[in-house]
């Protein structure tokens, strides 16, 4: 009894040795972003100055957010924003239909250099989420200037300080330049928005610790390899939910992502669907809301004419190029896309031929089927798809746990394949015995 007292003491010690570090550092990473946002909102809100002036301050600010937290790699942002910009206009000069296929080509083979042949490894780890939304913002500019969603091509101004925001340039989301200019011109005061702030950067703590402390420790390192590969996955999506909610916070600091009522209308990721989820195809969409819109609306709609396969494929190849082109995150962003697709068409006939609700996503009221979402069978089969769908997380998310060295150079293919070996290739297999199955019904 003595021995079990110790270990509980001794391990409740060294969860508060971790806590407090973490929580320490997390909550000076928040510091600065939540200070110069609030600055941004209050000057806003008080001295109410003309529409350009809060171009010009968001832009001023943007710079100054950056700086604190990246250094002289800004230079990099500075460059896209201002690169970009003089590329979009040369071409408005010469075509008012292909700027979008255009940019999203200069920005990919910018990218992708950027990424093997100019910038250092360290280096592009330190800005590759800032230049992601950047590109991001810049494709969605482009794109609607086709679709005539703007008058004319924004000025400078209006360019530059949607692209360097400071509620979403650092850690994102991306949100369209009409919400950008929306929400500068939104007046509020409420004590809710102190307490919407103060919610999520308590969760976002909470997140940062569960996975730098909690995760980690509650799975010894002698359990089975598929408990430890659940474990290194969860606490990565721990890592992930932390960003998101810190990106909330900075959102809505700024006063971004609030109607005038001062209710909150941003949400960047659900980690209930995520780690008790109903399908792949879920996980997929709230693991970051406003980036799945933006390749729906942006990459995935534009190339479904050439068939379904193909836009998903091309999807998750832009994917796979804005987080970085390494072997690592396109063997699994590409993998996502191919297990969705099979599921998703595989549970199109499951459903069909057991008249079951287990379509991958939740059927509506009114569908069709002989068992609905109540009875038994439904919530079996559902069942048995969603603890799939957590085997296929361990399994995606087991390489993202390595040393920090790794974490700068990129991950090698060696190390992508050595962790999926280690688990037998199982969701590979898995999935092409689900496809040929899926064939022969």
């Amino acid at each position: 009894m003595e021995e079990d007292e110790y270990y509980t003491e001794n391990s409740w010690k060294n969860l508060s040795l971790c806590a407090e570090p973490t929580l320490y550092e997390g909550l000076k990473f928040a510091r600065d972003i939540i200070l110069w946002n609030i600055i941004l909102r209050l000057i806003i809100q008080y001295i109410n100055p003309p529409l350009n002036i809060c171009h010009s301050l968001s832009l001023m600010i943007g710079i100054l957010l950056l700086y604190l937290n990246i250094g002289q790699p800004i230079i990099w942002t500075l460059g896209i924003t201002f690169g970009s910009y003089i590329f979009i206009v040369t071409l408005s000069l010469v075509t008012t239909r292909w700027r979008g296929l255009l940019v999203s080509l200069g920005m990919v083979t910018f990218l992708i250099s950027s990424e093997i042949f100019i910038v250092n490894p360290k280096m592009w780890q330190q800005i590759r989420g800032i230049q992601m939304i950047a590109t991001m913002k810049i494709i969605s500019v482009a794109v609607e200037l086709d679709r005539g969603l703007f008058k004319s091509m924004l000025n400078p101004i209006e360019f530059a300080g949607y692209l360097l925001c400071p509620a979403n340039s650092l850690l994102g989301p991306w949100i369209s330049f009409n919400k950008y200019n929306h929400y500068l011109g939104v007046r509020f005061l409420s004590f809710r928005w102190i307490k919407i702030i103060s919610i999520n950067l308590f969760l976002s703590m909470l997140y940062l610790v569960l996975s730098n402390c909690v995760v980690p420790w509650y799975i010894d390192d002698d359990a089975s390899k598929w408990l430890l590969a659940y474990r290194d996955a969860q606490a990565f999506r721990m890592s992930h939910y932390f960003v998101s909610t810190m990106s909330v916070v900075s959102m809505i600091s700024a006063g971004f992502g609030l109607s005038n009522d001062c209710r909150s209308e941003v949400q960047v990721t659900k980690p209930y669907f995520i780690e008790l989820p109903r399908s792949l195809v879920q996980v997929v969409v709230y693991w970051n809301i406003p980036m799945h819109k933006w390749l729906k609306n942006y990459v995935f709609k534009p190339c479904q004419p050439y068939g379904q396969f193909t836009a998903i494929l091309v999807t998750y190849t832009m994917s796979s190029v804005l987080h970085g082109f390494n072997f690592q995150l396109s063997a699994v962003l590409l993998s996502i896309g191919t297990f969705s697709f099979v599921e998703y068409n595989f549970r199109v006939k499951v459903a069909a031929a057991l008249e079951v609700c287990c379509l991958a996503n939740p059927c509506i009221k009114q569908c069709n089927h002989k068992y609905r979402k109540g009875s038994f069978l439904t919530l079996f089969v559902n069942f048995l798809f969603g603890l799939i769908t957590v085997i296929h997380l361990a399994y995606l998310g087991v390489m993202f746990e390595a040393s920090f060295s790794l974490q700068e150079s990129g991950y090698s293919y060696l190390h992508t394949l050595s962790k999926w070996e280690n688990l037998n290739y199982f969701s590979h297999g898995f999935v092409a015995f689900l496809y040929v199955i899926f064939l022969a019904l």
